[in-house]
């Protein structure tokens, strides 16, 4: 997945941002021991910008007997020229509400690196950006 660092990638199509995030994906899988499944996509890669990401929804069961998922979203950024990096970030749920880390934190962060997912433990938002998400609504559905 050395490719997910390059800082010059030329111009990658959908389906090459799919194929890097489904690998990102499947790596996360394995190093929490949660199948994760994409649930929806956003690619933004126009030629001639300064920055391209991608990123995925995921959601993944943790335990059938406490109704726990994980859902989250896994994500590529390139700032041209400059750097490329790759992190995840996981929000707990059970039975459709929001479970909370401890201290109330929202998430559990991930950050890729060349020797695989590094667990970043429970944190808060950088900008509040998951606050809004008390029920798992927004990764219902499946692909």
């Amino acid at each position: 997945m050395i490719e997910v660092f390059d800082p010059n990638p030329r111009h990658r199509p959908e389906a090459e941002w799919r194929r890097l995030l489904v690998g990102l994906v499947e790596s996360l899988s394995a190093h929490t021991g949660i199948t994760f499944a994409p649930t929806s996509w956003f690619i933004e890669d126009h030629p001639g910008d300064a920055s391209a990401g991608g990123c995925v929804d995921v959601r993944g069961c943790v335990s059938t007997t406490f109704r726990l998922e994980a859902c989250g979203v896994v994500c590529i950024s390139v700032n041209h020229g400059e750097a490329a990096w790759a992190s995840a970030d996981v929000l707990l749920y059970s039975g459709g509400r929001r479970v909370f880390g401890p201290d109330g934190s929202e998430i559990v962060h991930f950050r890729y690196n060349p020797d695989g997912w590094a667990d970043l433990g429970w944190t808060n938002g950088e900008c509040g950006e998951w606050e809004g998400y008390r029920t798992d609504a927004r990764w219902q559905a499946a692909e």
